[in-house]
């Protein structure tokens, strides 16, 4: 009898810690969770500071365009880049997907795709997806983003398709105008010959 009431001590006991381990560790993930909305949020209302409660003071990353960004400042200026780039106007939505993350003590790493549409001032739509990783670190008992990447496919993307239609469109221009000077020259150089 004894030694049933200390196995069955023993189940309780275990499961209790491994329910106290599963609430901790759904805080944990809650937590991580609300970073992915601050980042979301800052990006599509192009307000960074909704997100620098969240970054580590030593953050760095390299951003979809292959960008290195190093702190807050850094991360300020990239955006400030890439809405030039897009132009007055224009405007940018992202989603982040979180596919997996990690937990290792103190550090987490996750993973995931996001769905991006950048719209331009004419009103084109360019619509991508690109992979991430990051990795947060719990800094005096909060997480903070300490490193970031994404990455985005360099050949089958909306950016080299956009760039090889207006390529195609320049050239097939250009050719057009060639065309018509080289006919009028010959119609020219014809006219002439005949007189």
């Amino acid at each position: 009898m004894k030694i049933k009431f200390t196995l069955v001590l023993a189940v309780a006991a275990i499961c209790f810690f491994n329910l106290a381990a599963r609430a901790d560790d759904d805080a944990e993930r809650a937590a991580l969770r609300l970073i992915r909305t601050n980042y979301m949020e800052a990006v599509n209302s192009g307000d960074l500071s909704k997100l620098k409660n969240d970054l580590s003071s030593d953050v760095t990353g390299v951003m979809v365009t292959g960008e290195a960004v190093k702190g807050y400042n850094d991360l300020v200026n990239y955006w400030k880049g890439v809405q030039n780039l897009i132009g007055p106007g224009g405007s940018y939505h992202v989603t982040v997907n979180a596919d997996k993350t990690d937990l290792f003590g103190d550090v987490a790493v996750s993973r995931g795709t996001t769905d991006e549409t950048i719209r331009l001032p004419n009103g084109k739509e360019l619509n991508f997806s690109a992979s991430w990783t990051s990795v947060c670190h719990k800094e005096n008992g909060v997480w903070k983003i300490f490193r970031v990447e994404a990455t985005l496919d360099p050949i089958n993307n909306i950016f080299v398709s956009y760039q090889r239609q207006k390529t195609k469109l320049i050239y097939g221009i250009g050719g057009l105008v060639i065309g018509v000077i080289l006919i009028s020259l010959v119609q020219f150089l014809r006219c002439r010959l005949k007189q």
